[in-house]
């Protein structure tokens, strides 16, 4: 049996582990996940994504998904320093909670939203193909904002700060809190976006055996390329934005996967007392699958830059062209940048 030095010991190794872990883990997607952010805003507001109803939800995702990172993501930096805000104040402990809650959900949901998008687009009914609309997309954006600002307000009242830490205020609250987040998070909108994604990718081969269809497609590209320049790429920047939603989605599910297990893992043994190794252990493993979580939020503009060759050549072009620096300081961060009399017309 061993002692109680070699159980400090291994209690202090465990807790540097978690601490180094989650301080340079949170620190990383800090980074990542602004940078990232920061490039996803300035392609997906070009011209061919701002009319496209797909592009429009991945877009709203990355608001919550910045205040996840500047927010939340911060403030679990700063406990690493020993600097927790959430413990000193009653106020950021609800205030950080509510808003990893909500905003967590609202993130998925534009994903999952995205992904219906393209199942309209792809289906051969043309009233479903309707919901792939700009004007439903929308009204459907700021109708979700407000309805998971208000189903997550029950966090504020569970939420407390006992003892200097800023827990679940009753184990009651705790059970309730950990299966309503295990099925919502895990299995009600995994299996939606799954269920979606199946019947899309079904539609997408479905439209490819149809040799009418394909042919109709090809003439309609024919006379555009004639007539229409702009709308030769519709088509591919519906796929690619299809492509770059069903990756997302796959990243999502597996690396929700552990944090899931967890939660199933802390409800089961909730009224069981735990020694203070089996604790160290069960932050570890936490710490671990928050980690994998939270990632989601600032990994989609890499994601997109991995699946989507289009996606690429916008982000290229938007650097090469300087409107990187435009969009962010405006033409006047470089005196000699301005039209010329005799290249204007190459800056088209």
């Amino acid at each position: 049996m061993p002692n109680i030095t070699e159980i400090d010991s291994f209690l202090t190794t465990i807790n540097t582990i978690q601490t180094n872990f989650s301080r340079y883990g949170y620190l990383i997607i800090f980074i990542l996940g602004n940078i990232g952010s920061l490039l996803n805003i300035l392609v997906l507001t070009r011209p061919n994504y701002l009319r496209n109803s797909c592009s429009s939800y991945i877009l709203a995702s990355t608001l919550p998904n910045l205040l996840i990172i500047n927010i939340v993501i911060l403030f679990r930096i700063l406990a690493t320093f020993d600097f927790d805000l959430t413990s000193k104040s009653r106020f950021f402990c609800k205030f950080q909670w509510y808003i990893s809650h909500s905003m967590t959900l609202l993130s998925r949901t534009y994903i999952l939203l995205a992904c219906i998008d393209r199942w309209a687009m792809t289906s051969t009914i043309v009233r479903r193909r309707a919901f792939a609309r700009m004007k439903i997309s929308m009204t459907i954006i700021p109708m979700a904002g407000i309805i998971w600002s208000l189903v997550s307000i029950h966090v504020l009242t569970g939420q407390k700060r006992i003892k200097g830490q800023c827990v679940l205020g009753s184990n009651s609250y705790a059970i309730f809190f950990n299966v309503y987040n295990t099925v919502l998070v895990g299995l009600v909108i995994p299996i939606l976006m799954t269920g979606f994604s199946l019947v899309t990718i079904r539609n997408v081969k479905q439209l490819q055996n149809r040799v009418n269809h394909r042919a109709q497609i090809i003439h309609t590209i024919i006379i555009n390329r004639a007539n229409h320049p702009s709308a030769v790429n519709k088509k591919s920047y519906d796929y690619q934005l299809l492509f770059m939603v069903l990756v997302q989605i796959f990243v999502y599910i597996i690396t929700n996967f552990p944090f899931v297990i967890h939660s199933i893992y802390v409800t089961i043994t909730i009224t069981c007392s735990n020694s203070s190794v089996q604790l160290a252990i069960e932050n570890l493993a936490l710490s671990i699958a928050y980690v994998l979580v939270i990632t989601n939020f600032c990994t989609t503009f890499y994601i997109y830059i991995l699946t989507s060759a289009t996606f690429r050549k916008d982000l290229k072009r938007l650097l090469l062209h300087n409107r990187f620096m435009d969009q962010l300081f405006g033409n006047g961060h470089n005196p000699q940048v301005g039209p010329r009399p005799n290249t204007i017309g190459n800056t088209r």
